[in-house]
């Protein structure tokens, strides 16, 4: 018997884009008050570096989160702005890019969770990147979706991404349900499927995308709408 659901966010519930479009004249603007001038070529290189840091150190450091903070210091240092100013106004920039043009709803998802509210308890189990958790709430509360999920786990939060069973884990317990019990649905192999198994729940992958994996890692269910996961519940009991 199924009695919770937790849902992967980004290209899952939401459409996910790239906002560099926003990011990069918050980028410019500071660095020109504070005396740096780049042209688009160097602006976007040092931009992209500050990705590239972030990606090294989350495999380097066992895939903890690695905090916009951290990768806007990183920016910072290849201008040589290091020690002389506050970046903060940056990180804001960095963080909020998203509500200048908030991610769509993917068709089918507040029809899934209205349908499954009552039925099951529900979580939200999201990697953020540079949008934390305080963002994105903001967005799943001005499409009146937030109030579906009895839990939100965001790796900016806790530390952890996916598909480190800690994240899991930690839904589960606030969910009050053995992993047994609990079924998860996202669209990435790795992160998600990998993940969930590992922590023992049973897992759903919305195939947007062709992804190859191992045997052991093959979904339990194989989604291409959202709607879908109503009909694996109810089956479920």
């Amino acid at each position: 018997m199924i009695r919770a659901v937790t849902f992967d966010l980004w290209n899952t519930l939401v459409h996910n884009r790239n906002y560099g479009e926003f990011r990069l004249p918050k980028l410019k603007e500071f660095l020109r008050a504070n005396g740096v001038e780049l042209d688009d070529a160097r602006l976007l290189e040092v931009y992209q570096a500050g990705f590239r840091y972030s990606s090294e150190l989350h495999r380097a450091s066992g895939r903890r989160h690695v905090h916009t903070g951290e990768i806007v210091g990183h920016v910072v240092d290849q201008v040589g702005l290091s020690g002389r100013c506050d970046w903060t106004p940056l990180v804001e920039s960095y963080e909020e890019a998203i509500l200048s043009e908030p991610p769509r709803l993917r068709d089918g998802a507040r029809d899934t969770l209205e349908a499954l509210r009552g039925r099951v308890r529900m979580g939200l189990i999201s990697d953020t990147g540079t949008s934390p958790g305080r963002v994105v709430r903001r967005i799943l509360n001005d499409y009146s979706v937030l109030q579906y999920f009895d839990v939100t786990v965001f790796s900016d939060e806790v530390g952890y991404c996916k598909p480190n069973e800690v994240v899991f884990r930690l839904a589960l317990e606030t969910l009050g349900v053995e992993p047994g019990e609990a079924l998860h649905v996202g669209d990435l192999l790795k992160n998600d499927v990998a993940g969930a198994k590992r922590a023992g729940m049973h897992t759903a992958w919305l195939k947007t995308t062709d992804q190859e994996y191992p045997p052991e890692d093959a979904p339990e269910y194989i989604i291409t709408s959202l709607t879908e996961i109503i009909g694996i519940v109810e089956s479920a009991g």
